[in-house]
């Protein structure tokens, strides 16, 4: 049995600052930009300041910012960017849109079935592409499974590419190696966080209207190599004084 090696990976999912509900972009609102701000300067110091405890102590570093192809989404992600000129932002996704996952339960009004469909396929598509083990496993398998078919066939005449498949050679090499903490900072919307939430803990999906998150609040998803997922913290907006909290 391969041992489960791979990088641990922190996705934090964050909220939009406050938008205009009023114009047809829905671009930030002054107050809007002031949260992401703060929002930034948070994210700024929580790389610099590392995090400790009886556990050991991990440095944060982000590999990037992916964003929603919605402008609030986008203007939040350019003020993060702009404080964080040396992380990489992303092209902007519209897999990360805002959209209603499902219907909730219990629910006060129907939703339209052709809304459904399409936010919930795609907003599944989303999860799927990026709340995952960093080491697909099952790939892994199927070219081991593949490669000692080919190897049983060939008898003395098999030549296996290598010593062994790349990707098995480098997961060996791993083993003996403490698993890396990589972050990942995502701007979206509180739809699909909370949806991703509720899919990441194996929770029923259809609850996702239970949870409310405000406006650049932060969600963190955490994916261990052996595919465990914990939820560090949910809706954390304590970068925001009491007066600037807002939902709308």
């Amino acid at each position: 049995k391969m041992k489960a090696v791979g990088a641990i990976r922190h996705l934090l999912f964050v909220r939009h600052g406050q938008y205009d509900l009023d114009t047809e972009e829905h671009g930030l609102t002054e107050l809007g930009r002031k949260q992401s701000e703060l929002l930034a300067q948070r994210l700024v110091l929580e790389r610099l300041t590392p995090k400790k405890d009886r556990y050991g102590e991990v440095q944060v570093q982000y590999a990037g910012i992916w964003v929603s192809n919605v402008t609030r989404a986008i203007q939040t992600a350019q003020i993060l960017a702009a404080h964080l000129p040396d992380v990489a932002l992303k092209e902007p996704d519209p897999l990360l849109a805002e959209g209603k996952p499902t219907q909730p339960h219990p629910s006060s009004s129907p939703s339209r079935l052709s809304d459904l469909w399409e936010d919930s396929a795609r907003m599944e598509a989303g999860f799927r592409k990026y709340v995952h083990r960093e080491v697909d496993y099952k790939r892994l398998a199927d070219k081991e499974k593949r490669r000692k078919k080919k190897e049983k066939e060939l008898g003395d005449g098999f030549v296996p590419d290598g010593a062994t498949i790349p990707e098995a050679k480098d997961a060996a090499a791993a083993e003996a190696k403490e698993p890396e903490h990589v972050y990942e900072i995502y701007v979206c919307h509180m739809n699909i966080i909370r949806y991703f939430v509720m899919r990441a803990l194996q929770l029923p999906p259809e609850a996702w209207l239970r949870l409310r998150g405000d406006n650049t609040n932060i969600t963190e998803i955490v994916v261990h190599p052996d595919g465990r997922v914990s939820l560090y913290r949910f809706g954390d907006i304590g970068h925001l004084p009491l007066d600037m909290v807002t939902f709308h």
